[in-house]
């Protein structure tokens, strides 16, 4: 059955006809009357290449979509507008310059939502957010079980992070545990936390710091020690040695040194462990006070016998030469163990 031969020609003019509508229609309006919704009404704190904000594009749709056989890209145009994003992808420091993939604009920014619609969006994009310095491990949920959205610590066009929100929400929930915590630390959050809690309750053990905390240290606050710690780097730093937290409770005013150590540990001030080998009333003078023999300030294992008897270096020295001793004669006690002339109880042992 051949077709009507009339109908076929109209039907090829109302085709014509609509196209040539259609054509006339992209021309007058610039594309818009095919628009999904209309463009961000948010301003730039600049003006990029004249333009305010992508809603005075609503009727220039070909100044981010190229056309069909153009050869172009929408995320070139963009790029081409938006110079400050295009000089950060190369170095991977930036914002951007750290993601992949980049310069796929779209996968991020959406826009014909209207004039007040969200031009950035990570929610399903895939965004490794500890490339960014800070994981988000310890922030899936917020107390109550609701998820935590991006807007929670993000806002603004440009998706800013503002440090104060991390105080302000923890605040909400926390609020006597951050006043302490404020207090105690400062407000630069991020300063000791990238997200991972590290430093949670029964999370950080002490011992992977060389450093293991024994006795009464167990006992003591984070901030008893690291009192002017304000960053990762200065927990690193903190000293370890014993004087620099107890040298102002040094009853011995600095005259054992400041190897509090060797006769204590971390039990208790009391009841130090010193075990003095060499008779202090070996003279049967009763007790002696311990700067008699140890004279230095600096390290008590030094001492001398010229504190209390009247012998002379010089004439020590003679009296040696004639029974053939010459070893070093400062260190009495390596012969004299007991504190007899003699020498009784032998030669020392090291």
């Amino acid at each position: 059955m051949q077709p009507h031969t009339g109908s076929t020609r109209w039907g090829i003019l109302v085709a014509l006809v609509a196209l040539g509508g259609s054509a006339l229609s992209w021309g007058l309006s610039g594309g818009a009357v095919f628009s999904p919704g209309g463009l961000s009404g948010a301003r730039d704190s600049t003006s990029l290449g004249g333009i305010g904000s992508h809603a005075e594009l609503d009727r220039r749709c070909g100044a981010c979509h190229p056309g069909p056989f153009s050869g172009g890209t929408m995320s070139a145009r963009c790029l081409a507008c938006h110079t400050d994003i295009a000089g950060e992808l190369p170095d991977s420091g930036t914002l951007h310059g750290s993601l992949e993939g980049a310069r796929a604009c779209l996968a991020c920014h959406t826009e014909h939502r209207g004039r007040d619609g969200a031009l950035t969006r990570f929610e399903g994009s895939g965004i490794a957010h500890d490339r960014f310095g800070f994981s988000l491990a310890a922030h899936q949920e917020r107390t109550g079980g609701a998820p935590f959205l991006c807007t929670d610590c993000h806002g603004g066009r440009d998706f800013a992070f503002d440090a104060a929100r991390c105080e302000r929400c923890h605040r909400d929930e926390q609020p006597a545990f951050v006043r302490r915590h404020v207090e105690a630390w400062g407000h630069d959050c991020r300063g000791c936390h990238d997200g991972a809690d590290r430093f949670g309750r029964n999370r950080f053990v002490h011992d992977s710091t060389g450093f293991p905390l024994t006795g009464e240290h167990r006992i003591v606050e984070c901030a008893g020690c690291h009192t002017t710690t304000r960053s990762l780097a200065a927990f690193r730093d903190a000293p370890t040695a014993c004087a620099a937290c107890h040298q102002k409770d040094d009853r011995h005013r600095g005259g054992f040194g400041s190897d509090c150590a060797s006769c204590h540990d971390t039990r208790s001030w009391e009841g130090a462990r010193f075990d003095h080998t060499f008779p202090i009333d070996h003279g049967e003078r009763g007790r002696v006070a311990c700067r008699t023999c140890h004279v230095s300030r600096e390290d008590w294992k030094q001492y001398t016998c010229y504190g209390c008897h009247e012998h002379t270096p010089a004439r020590i020295a003679a009296e040696h030469r004639e029974e053939g001793v010459g070893r070093d004669l400062t260190d009495c006690v390596r012969c004299h163990a007991t504190g007899r002339e003699e020498g009784e109880g032998g030669e020392r042992e090291d």
